[in-house]
């Protein structure tokens, strides 16, 4: 049986031109496996996939990370990044002062240009979370792939109650996709030909 696909959701997923990959290194992995959330190799899986597709259809890809100031008065170094999960020759690296994407300016100038992109990786209900809100304030239409992502668990909330509260949120100002549905719609269609008589 097949899923029904939302017709919005598709056209907003369709649109998406840039994959925007947060925060996969190892010590955001390590603390989402401390928070134990539920599917966190599916997610995993899911960036996997998502980047792979992006890569074999030309699609351009940005990894974000936290500068090695971000919430904290001191510099460290940056943790490495997933293996399998990182970035290649060809792709952006933006470091963030701020939780959104959007503390770097130049994640700003070249999302003007594309004007959508799709977001996926760890710290969801940050992250995500806050680009989501930052994009609806340019004008700029942000897919969120929410099985290609992961949130931690607060003070009195598990980790996948927080992942679906992030996604709630994310819906107010974002399009929510899972993965699949994004490979579907940034596939590339044939051209066929029409026949005129």
């Amino acid at each position: 049986m097949s899923k029904v696909i939302d017709l919005k959701t598709y056209i907003g997923a369709s649109s998406s031109r840039l994959l925007v990959m947060v925060d996969l290194q190892e010590d955001n992995w390590e603390r989402l496996v401390r928070d134990q959330p539920f599917g966190l190799d599916r997610v995993l899986d899911n960036c996997r996939t998502a980047i792979q597709h992006a890569r074999d259809n030309g699609i351009p890809i940005a990894f974000t990370r936290p500068s090695e100031s971000f919430g904290a008065g001191e510099r460290r170094a940056q943790s490495p990044w997933l293996p399998g999960l990182e970035p290649k020759r060809a792709d952006m690296v933006f470091e963030r002062q701020q939780p959104s994407c959007y503390g770097n300016s130049l994640f700003n100038d070249v999302v003007s240009r594309i004007g959508s992109f799709a977001i996926g990786g760890l710290a969801a209900e940050r992250i995500c979370l806050a680009t989501a809100i930052d994009a609806a304030d340019r004008y700029h239409r942000m897919t969120f792939l929410e099985d290609a992502s992961a949130s931690g668990r607060r003070p009195h909330a598990e980790a996948h109650l927080v992942h679906g509260i992030a996604t709630s949120a994310v819906e107010l100002f974002a399009d929510i996709a899972s993965t699949s549905h994004w490979l579907i719609a940034t596939a590339p269609r044939p051209v066929r030909g029409h026949r005129y008589g």
